[in-house]
């Protein structure tokens, strides 16, 4: 029984099923050749929703401006009003053409500043294409445009890319990262989106517009990338940027960020499409490796009590087994999203991850639910 444990549970793990290049992208590249072999660009534009995030903006905003892009390109940084040192930021790269600045006025109440930020941004979009993203993610050199846009297609509405942690982040923030991104991303690629593995999503103007944008979950604070993958990657309508030169690298979230992003990912979850599904999924993903490694340790200790020699040595092999298939496993997914955590200690992130959500659950029901609302009563 530990045996085959041992040999099932590493392909349990979302890392065993990862996303892959989307065919229909490559067929879509082909068609859109030109008579020289080399794809035609199409306009797009960029909000970076900034909220407090002046340093940041400073560091990143050069990066998205100096994109060398054969199209035009527009980036949007939506910010509150009244928010002096964001401005100031803005007005010293406003002699960029590509540059254009909206402001969130402070009267707006009772509804997700964020989400609203975000549709600002898209309607000022001059073009059909919107990429959002927020003000601590920035490319990570001057082709990452390009090689994101060429993952942008006719028949998806939206586009779900990933964003990796700076490579200082901790080992546990980094497998979580692909965990999540593995299993959403698949989940998109198989035509019933989740959520969004990232906060670097696409989405199609006119699709946002037409469909009310966020209209169904406005009273929730967060979520917002999530509600884009679940709501307008239905019907087969979502596609993936699988591809290194188009993820975008991610400031290491200081603690009360990391601390936030669990809990109102808990909250927002209960609210998307396919919530049920994917959280039992994602259960059994999650428990399969501390089960079986429970198994073989209780095996162990039952065999070295009663002196059953086959029994231990099958454990032990079983351990060893387990062991480094889930390294292997995790050892592809981590080149697939260039993380540079060792492979072998994915078993011991894994072994410890049920008891870090536990920990989130937990921390969830106590918090006070009016945090996740915009509607206070």
């Amino acid at each position: 029984m530990v045996l085959l444990l041992a040999a099932v549970s590493p392909m349990l793990s979302p890392m065993f099923r990862l996303p892959k290049e989307d065919s229909r992208n490559i067929q879509e590249d082909q068609s859109k050749e030109g008579e020289e072999g080399e794809k035609k660009n199409e306009d797009v534009s960029i909000v970076i929703v900034s909220h407090d995030n002046a340093v940041e903006l400073e560091q990143h905003l050069p990066i998205f401006l100096s994109q060398k892009y054969d199209a035009d390109f527009q980036v949007i940084v939506v910010a509150d009003e009244r928010d002096s040192e964001t401005d100031d930021v803005i007005k010293r790269f406003s002699s960029d053409k590509h540059l254009y600045a909206t402001f969130l006025p402070l009267s707006s109440r009772y509804i997700s500043r964020k989400k609203l930020a975000i549709t600002l941004g898209v309607k000022a979009a001059k073009h059909k294409w919107v990429i959002v993203t927020d003000a601590w993610c920035c490319p990570k050199d001057d082709n990452w445009l390009s090689a994101f846009v060429s993952h942008l297609n006719d028949y998806s509405d939206v586009v779900l890319g990933y964003s990796r942690y700076m490579e200082e982040a901790p080992a546990h923030y980094h497998y979580e990262n692909i965990v999540n991104s593995s299993f959403n991303l698949r989940k998109a690629q198989i035509g019933s989106p989740y959520a969004s593995p990232s906060r670097l999503v696409a989405v199609r103007k006119d699709a946002f517009l037409d469909n009310d944008g966020f209209v169904g979950n406005l009273m929730l604070t967060r979520g917002e990338y999530d509600f884009l993958a679940n709501k307008f990657g239905a019907n087969d309508k979502a596609s993936t940027a699988v591809d290194a030169e188009a993820f975008l690298l991610e400031d290491v979230p200081f603690k009360k960020r990391w601390s936030n992003n669990h809990l109102f990912a808990i909250n927002t979850g209960r609210h998307l499409k396919g919530h049920w599904l994917a959280t039992t999924i994602r259960q059994i993903d999650a428990s399969a490796m501390t089960i079986t490694l429970l198994a073989i340790i209780g095996a162990i200790v039952y065999a070295s009590i009663v002196q059953d020699w086959i029994t231990l040595g099958a454990a032990i092999v079983a351990l060893i087994v387990n062991y480094v298939l889930t390294a292997l496993i995790a050892k592809k997914a981590f080149r697939l999203f260039h993380c540079h955590v060792n492979a072998f200690l994915e078993p011991i992130l894994a072994f410890t991850q049920p008891l870090r959500n536990i920990g989130w659950r937990i921390k969830y029901a106590f918090a006070d639910k009016n945090d996740f609302i915009t509607h206070k009563l």
